[in-house]
């Protein structure tokens, strides 16, 4: 999609961005600043980005990357807090059992959920945004849905639908 303008771009992103990067992060907390930080970023070249093939990914991209990339501070300053497991604002989230269990997801499967199910990218989009080959996107993709399909039909999933 072509946007004509950084703003009309960033409002009709943002919220499957954010839910894109906490699904692929589960920080929340963290989440929020990589995606502010991401676009900033996208802002200081909106030229190159609004060019860009998929501008969403480069965005989604930009801010996973600086999660990871501050992802040893952020460790140690709280390693003793554990694992952030709070469920974002409602109207930017997930259903919070469903979150819950993506976040169990391993990490690279969590990531092609995000990209592919949350952003609608398309398997060469989401193979070249996470620099892996288009069939690892799509044995990814098998595995994170046979996991989900397994959990979500277990006892806990059927007591809570009841």
């Amino acid at each position: 999609m072509i946007y004509p303008s950084f703003e009309h771009f960033y409002l009709e992103t943002r919220d499957a961005v954010f839910r894109a990067v906490v699904l692929a992060t589960r920080r929340p907390d963290r989440a929020e600043e990589a995606v502010a930080e991401a676009y900033a970023r996208a802002l200081e070249r909106w030229t190159h980005v609004a060019n860009h093939q998929n501008p969403t990914g480069w965005v989604a991209r930009t801010a996973i990357n600086q999660f990871v990339s501050g992802w040893r501070t952020w460790r140690r300053e709280s390693r003793e807090a554990g694992d952030v497991v709070a469920v974002p604002d409602e109207s930017r989230s997930l259903d919070p059992f469903l979150l819950r269990q993506l976040w169990r997801l391993p990490r690279r499967q969590r990531e092609v959920i995000a990209l592919r199910v949350l952003l609608d990218l398309d398997t060469h989009d989401t193979a070249e945004t996470l620099g892996i080959a288009e069939g690892t996107v799509g044995v990814h993709l098998k595995r994170a849905l046979d996991s989900l399909r397994h959990s979500l039909t277990g006892t806990d999933f059927e007591e809570t639908v009841r």
